[in-house]
């Protein structure tokens, strides 16, 4: 059977989206660490109806495990693992951030971005400032509207930061059936990469997240359709522009994956978004950071674009999955939360990203 994408209307909404900032501007770094959690379900203690069912009253959940998961997790952000940005996907509301940034006393400002009547969103904690935050979703035609992508950017102290925090939909559904919406996420991406490239290309721009999509998902379903994450091969390059899914010129719908310092296509044509994906020189155990079926997938990650790989600013230093304890168990595997005993912490390993200034 023919694969046929959606028709797809893109659309920018700015959503119920909850900023704060607290606390002093830390000192000028040499370095910064970046790192993306999908944090498996954090909700709070409070029915509102959207919960998924472990996380219900009925069920056993209630403000007291809430407040003993936030503590957990706080207390490691404090005393063992304190990026100094960490973006954070599966978060029920504001309030959690906003109490997780709290309790750990580290991170003076928050970001969080959801839809409506949605179940859980996204969001940031970080040390420095957030100069400019806004949300990005789009409408398909059959009246969906898949989760938001949060735009953030961030004043470094030496010169502004963009993200990207996303969690593209999953596979639930089938792969093939749900790869139309995450390629829609990924047009809006390359747009805004479009957009800021031209206003400044020296802007250093990360996407991160949980894209439920393998840096080589390409491969492994053996070409038979697009992707959103594309590698740079001719065959992947031909398949790319096999359907049209929009009459508007330079509209990209994916985004090609390069391992060569800086990104560049050697199949695509030059106006092709290309990113600097680390998990193409990753050579480190375990090689992913979920385990699904006892397989490791790639479906957290870091896209880093040109600005990173210049002769000045922010450069890209070094990679790598967090595997030791408590985020794994003795044999390297995510230690899952468990909401009936409070157990665990999440089915995803952080990953982390780490920059460095760079002077001509």
């Amino acid at each position: 059977m023919k694969y046929i994408f959606l028709r797809i209307v893109t659309t920018i909404l700015v959503f119920s989206l909850w900023g704060c900032s607290f606390g002093e501007i830390p000192e000028k770094a040499d370095r910064l660490t970046i790192a993306s959690w999908n944090v498996q379900n954090l909700f709070d203690g409070i029915d509102n109806g959207f919960e998924y069912g472990d996380f219900k009253n009925s069920e056993g959940w209630n403000d007291e495990k809430y407040r003993a998961r936030l503590n957990t997790i706080g207390g490691i952000l404090k005393d063992q693992f304190s990026p100094d940005i960490l973006a954070l996907t599966e978060i029920e509301n504001a309030v959690v951030i906003m109490d997780l940034a709290k309790n750990t006393g580290i991170y003076h400002w928050t970001f969080f971005a959801y839809l409506p009547e949605s179940s859980i969103g996204l969001g940031i904690v970080s040390k420095f400032p957030l100069t400019d935050t806004k949300a990005h979703a789009i409408h398909t035609s059959d009246g969906s509207i898949p989760r938001p992508i949060a735009e953030v950017w961030i004043d470094t102290d030496f010169g502004p930061l963009v993200l990207f925090i996303c969690h593209w939909k999953s596979k639930l559904g089938g792969a093939r059936n749900t790869e139309a919406l995450r390629r829609s996420a990924a047009a809006i991406i390359t747009r805004r990469l479009g957009e800021i490239h031209a206003e400044n290309p020296d802007i250093p721009v990360i996407i991160t997240g949980d894209l439920n999509e393998n840096y080589d998902e390409f491969s492994r379903i053996e070409g038979l359709y697009p992707t959103a994450l594309l590698p740079d091969t001719e065959e992947a390059m031909q398949i790319s522009g096999s359907i049209q899914t929009s009459p508007r010129p330079g509209f990209q719908d994916f985004l090609v994956l390069s391992g060569n310092i800086p990104p560049r296509s050697e199949y695509f044509p030059n106006t092709t978004i290309v990113v600097y994906s680390p998990w193409l020189n990753q050579n480190t155990d375990p090689p992913g950071s979920y385990l699904y079926q006892d397989n490791w997938e790639t479906i957290d990650h870091f896209l880093l674009n040109t600005a990173l790989f210049g002769k000045s600013g922010w450069h890209y230093e070094g990679f790598f999955v967090q595997v030791q304890e408590p985020f794994a168990d003795a044999q390297g595997k995510p230690r899952r939360y468990n909401p009936r005993t409070g157990n665990g912490l999440s089915d995803h390993l952080p990953i982390m990203l780490v920059i460095r200034r760079f002077y001509l």
